[in-house]
């Protein structure tokens, strides 16, 4: 019809075909056109989920406030050379299926799923966020294969605010409706040490009645419990002491214990038995042993390196193994450790060690691509030598040292990367059991990171769909029902500016958390506003020489900040009773309110000093 339009009726035939071959061109030009700006409209609407580098792109989600901060980004600070430069090799190999395998299955579709539109193509996309997934109403796929898991734990880490009892009272019936069947509780200096071990005990630690509550808690809600101590990294709650200051690898950090002081074996065989006597009826105890950066550097230890022809990977199976058989051979108890120091563990080194008749291991990887960390050869391994392999997520605390807030799509993703894990490799390694972790500090010396009733609908959004298996507005309505919170309640939460409302157990200490969340987005807002960049400068402020008019304008929303930060400090200390002690309560505030509140102080005061002037002197300022 278009051609027609122009078209004479005694047109010659050689003009008609001149003509014909222009508008043919026009028309291809211009679909070219369309699909250019569909692709780069859809890089845009990507920019904000997606990290691209030269070797691999895969989703990263939207924060508030900045970046998240991978807790696996921050584990190169602590690792060897040698270790660091053997893991980027690997990540590099990885990569580069990744790209190839890609490659291969999704590039010919793309050209079709913008042709047809998004919506009407259900396609496993490797850059499609969660986010827009759900957003649209569309389901994520499911692994190839549906995965039966019938241990799902959840990970308690009492090494940072430590919930009262009376808590737990509400919280385990919440965590068996939710389909969770067992506890993986990391004691520390919580656990109700007696004896010579009295000194390990935090000053306000469980006592062995309010611990045997807990434990009878667990049980009446068909939660089994798992221990899990600490018996060679992330040793700080022992090795911070004085007492116990001679038996640090290194002397300057109380990171890590030494394998090769007598006094070591002694120390954790005592802790072992006090926490095996208040949990008899246990069928495994985890002994750690994740991140032990720090080994084979004091003198004892290169001693024994150099007397039995060891390296430092010989000298961590000899000590693990050590206390596994211990473990194993007087209680006959089975025990758990993490996997991180095998990963790169040649075959004939875990051969001739026969490390696998003692322990069982946890695969653990909190990031939204489990393989990049765990490469396929690992998992060959582990099932090649080891009877039984955990796997360990994140539902908390592994998206930054000083989060507050949890990020629900962070940990799905997480989630559904493991289960394509175990789907791919379930025939090769025998999965015995799913742990989420909610880690509450970084280490023993770090600050508090999210709350664990802050991380509450991220632990319920995540075991549901372990159950489900496929992530859609279903999963989110039945998260929402069990907690009793509002539509408010998605992937893409806007917390600055909404505030979700629910009714599940220890929910005000999340309605603070989204409180502090939109007292900090203010705070932002009144720190960017031009009459305060401009006329409240640390140059200003110290030559006390500026405009009253724009000082004035600058802070006239303080008192309300002010306000509001007063009285999230009230509603804090009001609520967080219900689920955490004195100290607790007192720290969260010191960490994330205080701060505040002393910030709004010193900008009163400044502008208070800059009003002072009526008159000022002449430029320069500077003596």
């Amino acid at each position: 019809m278009v051609l027609k339009m122009y078209q004479p009726v005694t047109m010659h035939s050689k003009f008609r075909f001149y003509l014909i071959l222009v508008a043919s061109s026009g028309i291809i030009f211009l679909i070219l056109y369309k699909t250019l700006a569909s692709e780069d409209n859809d890089s845009e609407s990507h920019s904000k989920y997606v990290h691209t580098s030269s070797q691999m792109s895969h989703s990263k989600l939207p924060t508030r406030g900045g970046s998240l901060v991978n807790i696996n980004d921050l584990l190169p600070v602590t690792q060897s050379l040698k270790h660091l430069e053997r893991q980027r090799l690997k990540e590099a190999q990885v990569h580069a299926n990744i790209n190839r395998n890609a490659a291969g299955k999704f590039g010919p579709i793309k050209n079709i799923i913008d042709d047809f539109g998004r919506d009407e193509i259900e396609i496993d996309h490797p850059v499609r966020s969660v986010n827009e997934r759900v957003s649209k109403g569309l389901k994520t796929p499911r692994p190839e294969e549906t995965i039966q898991i019938e241990k799902k734990f959840v990970h308690l880490d009492l090494k940072g605010a430590p919930p009262i009892v009376n808590y737990y009272k509400k919280l385990f019936p919440l965590l068996h409706a939710l389909g969770a069947n067992g506890l993986l509780i990391e004691y520390e200096d919580m656990f109700p040490f007696h004896g010579p071990l009295e000194q390990l005990s935090a000053r306000n630690a469980y006592t062995k009645n309010e611990l045997n509550e807990i434990l009878y808690l667990a049980k009446m809600n068909e939660l089994e419990v798992i221990p899990l101590i600490q018996t060679f990294g992330h040793m700080e709650f022992v090795l911070k002491l004085q007492a116990y200051q001679d038996l640090r690898e290194v002397p300057a950090y109380p990171q890590v214990i030494c394998p090769s002081n007598n006094g070591t074996q002694i120390l954790l065989r005592q802790i072992i038995d006090q926490v095996i006597a208040l949990h008899p009826q246990i069928r495994w105890l985890h002994i750690g042993s994740d991140e032990v950066y720090y080994i084979g550097e004091c003198s004892l230890c290169q001693k024994k390196m150099r007397k039995y022809f060891m390296d430092k990977e010989d000298l961590f199976i000899y000590h693990v193994k050590n206390v596994a058989k211990y473990i194993k051979e007087k209680y006959n108890i089975q025990p758990i450790m993490w996997d991180d120091m095998f990963r790169m563990v040649p075959d004939e080194t875990i051969k001739k060690s026969e490390i696998y008749k003692y322990v069982e291991l946890m695969a653990w990887q909190y990031g939204p691509f489990v393989e990049l960390k765990i490469p396929p050869d690992a998992w060959i391994k582990y099932g090649k030598f080891f009877n039984g392999v955990w796997v360990a997520s994140a539902y908390k605390g592994a998206s930054g040292a000083n989060q507050y807030l949890t990020n629900i799509s962070y940990h799905l993703e997480n989630h559904m990367s493991w289960l394509n894990v175990l789907s791919k490799y379930q025939n090769e390694v025998f999965f015995k059991g799913f742990v989420l972790t909610g880690w509450q500090r970084y280490d023993h010396f770090a600050v508090l990171c999210e709350l664990l009733p802050v991380a509450i609908p991220s632990l319920a959004v995540n075991l549901l769909y372990l159950e489900r298996q496929v992530v859609d507005n279903d999963l989110f309505q039945k998260a929402r029902d069990i907690l009793m919170c509002d539509s408010r309640l998605t992937l893409y939460t806007n917390y600055s500016t909404e505030e979700v409302l629910c009714n599940y157990p220890g929910s005000n200490v999340f309605k603070g958390a989204q409180r502090l969340a939109h007292l900090n987005y203010m705070l932002k807002k009144f720190l960017s506003n031009s009459h305060f960049v401009g006329w409240m400068s640390e140059y200003n402020i110290q030559m006390l020489f500026s405009s009253p008019a724009h000082v004035e304008l600058g802070t006239q929303n303080l008192e309300a900040l002010s306000t509001n930060a007063t009285l999230l400090h009230t509603f804090i200390q009001n609520t967080m009773p219900e689920v955490y002690d004195k100290h607790t309560i007192e720290e969260w505030l010191m960490t994330y309110v205080k701060p505040v509140m002393n910030q709004i102080e010193k900008i009163r005061t400044n502008a208070n000093n800059l009003l002072k002037f009526r008159s000022w002197p002449r430029r320069p300022l500077s003596k």
